[in-house]
């Protein structure tokens, strides 16, 4: 076991009081907060969120001139994730986040006056459908703070062809601290929907090294040779959790009576 796992295990124990992770959950978080961009395609179940906050847990933890620090989260997901991300931090760490739901019900001048404020909450949630008419307020938000943003049911972004709520996503990533994309279901339609996931984690990286057009061409063909290098390019910056790694037993279709 590497020096540095074994630091990354003991800051956890001292600061996830309540929870601790299983052997798996903490490879991936470990991966995560080292890498401090990364994807998490795991299968719902898997504990994705707990992993995100094992990762943030100890990147908070690292002294104010580490350049890796972070001490916000930005959590940009649908409304039904948000209760989950808050419950979960209280059952990871033993106490209540100073939260803020950036959602429908605020006036759009109260959100980009709060985005503009000195001391925000720990953790801001928000829609990707709200986004767009915040973008300038978000980017000076990442700026004055060292914030990790996580998109979660990323798939959402996949859009290449220019949609508003996607360009507007992708424009946050270089001014982020650390970035995480959550989703499990990466490529629904084919290769070409993993072009913004990476080039979220990594804007200044060419880590897919296809274009959507031949990643278009690749799904198309199962045995295509390109996807192999696709796959290999991918490995050092996602983790997978599978229903067979965590010992789900395969669904049972029963035939209608």
């Amino acid at each position: 076991i590497s020096a540095n796992l074994r630091d990354f295990t003991s800051v956890l124990e001292t600061s996830m009081l309540n929870r601790r992770l299983y052997p798996l959950q903490l490879l991936a978080s470990y991966h995560l907060a080292f890498s401090q961009n990364a994807c998490n395609f795991s299968v719902p179940g898997a504990g994705k969120t707990s992993v995100v906050y094992g990762a943030y847990a100890y990147l908070k933890n690292l002294s104010q001139n580490d350049l890796k620090k972070v001490d916000r989260l930005l959590i940009i997901g649908p409304l039904s994730s948000f209760g989950p991300w808050e419950s979960e931090y209280y059952e990871c760490f033993g106490r209540k986040a100073t939260c803020k739901r950036l959602v429908g019900q605020i006036s759009v001048e109260e959100k980009k006056q709060y985005l503009y404020d000195f001391n925000p909450a720990e953790i801001t949630l928000l829609s990707y459908a709200s986004v767009p008419s915040l973008i300038n307020e978000l980017l000076h938000f990442l700026t004055a703070n060292k914030v990790m943003v996580v998109l979660d049911e990323a798939h959402k972004i996949k859009n290449t062809d220019g949609g508003i709520t996607a360009t507007a996503v992708m424009q946050l990533a270089e001014k982020s601290k650390a970035r995480v994309i959550l989703t499990g279901t990466p490529a629904p339609n084919g290769y070409e929907d993993l072009c913004n996931l990476f080039k979220f984690i990594w804007p200044t990286k060419n880590i897919i090294r296809f274009n959507s057009g031949q990643l278009k061409d690749m799904s198309k063909s199962e045995n295509d040779p390109r996807v192999k290098t696709l796959l290999e390019s991918l490995k050092p910056y996602f983790v997978r959790v599978r229903k067979s790694d965590l010992g789900i037993p395969p669904a049972i279709n029963h035939p209608p009576i």
